[in-house]
């Protein structure tokens, strides 16, 4: 199994490089749409899956998910950002666009980290609590929660650099590539529900936790620790947003 992981390890950057080559083909260069959409979906799919082959691989092999070190979860972020890309733009293989190199780049230097770094490093010692299915699901749904609402922010920051750009009638090559307001609001919102379903997901197996686990403190002082209170705050601003737009709408 060990060696099924290193192979994982080393193999996966190689095809991240190769799906960031691709979204920056269609991004750098005028393509048509038939030709952008050609192979980004299938290509995405396979990387994707082979990133799950490896979690499941490296998890059988050290007996917990990709949340012992910061460089493993580095990989984990890799993953659930390009899932949530997927959800949120691929899902739909005739709405892709340009918004696929970066995202991809991004996944791509984080999982050539935590290959290098995995790779030179020992394997860490498990604690007891890194081998509990609940915690290893609880950290999992977080970062996927995260991974989207982070997606959701980049939507919105496009959004508002298209809409000055509209507004003020000044557009580069940049634009061209960029998926219209119509599109990017959409794609912001299914990248928040996503965020604030794994979110949820996240808070709850959380509570599940501190059912089980005493931490020696009461439970205003549990929910009032930074790390709580942040992302109670988060799901209730993103929670907020989803519901105004759906009455709004």
């Amino acid at each position: 199994m060990d060696i099924i992981v290193s192979i994982f390890r080393v193999l996966l950057p190689v095809v991240y490089a190769g799906l960031v080559f691709y979204f920056a083909r269609t991004f750098f260069r005028s393509v048509s749409q038939v030709d952008r959409l050609k192979y980004a979906v299938p290509a995405a799919y396979f990387t994707l899956a082979l990133h799950a082959l490896y979690i499941s691989a490296y998890t059988a092999q050290y007996h917990h998910d990709l949340v012992a070190t910061v460089f493993e979860l580095f990989s984990l972020i890799a993953f659930t950002l390009l899932a949530v890309y997927i959800f949120a733009e691929l899902r739909h293989s005739h709405e892709t666009s340009g918004t696929g190199f970066f995202v991809t780049a991004v996944c791509f230097l984080l999982q050539l980290v935590s290959s290098l770094a995995i790779g030179n490093s020992q394997a860490p010692e498990t604690a007891s609590i890194l081998k509990d299915p609940i915690f290893n699901l609880h950290v999992t749904t977080s970062v996927f929660g995260y991974a989207a609402l982070m997606l959701a922010a980049i939507y919105g920051g496009l959004y508002l650099l298209l809409f000055n750009a509209i507004r003020k009638n000044e557009f580069g090559a940049i634009f061209e590539h960029i998926p219209s307001l119509e599109r990017l609001e959409r794609y912001g919102l299914r990248a928040t529900a996503f965020g604030f379903f794994f979110l949820t997901l996240s808070i709850a197996l959380g509570a599940v936790l501190y059912t089980r686990i005493p931490l020696g403190v009461s439970t205003i002082q549990f929910l009032i620790d930074p790390k709580v209170l942040t992302t109670l705050l988060v799901w209730l601003v993103f929670g907020t947003t989803l519901l105004v737009r759906r009455v709004m709408h």
